[in-house]
């Protein structure tokens, strides 16, 4: 499956999530905004970016910053917090949506732990999905 497309399904499955917990999702017109929703959850608007998460020993890998190709040559753009308030993440392994707070985030990518760490891993700040699900956050 094409990037575009797998984009588009996760897109779509977080969209669903996101209303199936009472949230009214917007979609921007075009593609030159950060963000690819706008969730109302009745308190407050959110500017969303949607990210698929790969698997990766036991954990929900996913990119922090947009990736396109300009003359040739591929640019990375890090998200600010002056374009976007959160990533929903879905993961196809685990088929849960995950929300994460860019305040959460820091530069490159971030790893959501699902399994526990091998028992020689480092130990410093770890992610736990579990802490992140779309349905603690709204529900």
């Amino acid at each position: 499956m094409n990037t575009s497309r797998r984009g588009d399904e996760t897109e779509a499955t977080i969209l669903g999530a996101l209303m199936a917990l009472g949230c009214s999702v917007s979609v921007p017109f075009g593609d030159s905004d950060r963000y690819d929703l706008i969730v109302d959850d009745s308190e407050a608007l959110h500017r969303v970016q949607c990210k698929t998460g790969n698997w990766v020993n036991g954990a929900i890998r996913f990119n922090l910053y947009s990736s396109t190709v300009v003359e040739g040559s591929r640019v990375d753009a890090e998200y600010t917090p002056d374009e976007i308030d959160a990533y929903a993440v879905y993961s196809p392994e685990t088929k849960r949506v995950y929300w994460i707070p860019i305040s959460d985030t820091g530069a490159g990518e971030m790893r959501l732990r699902v399994e526990d760490p091998h028992p020689k891993a480092p130990k410093s700040r770890i992610n736990w999905a579990s802490d992140y699900l779309v349905t603690e956050q709204f529900d």
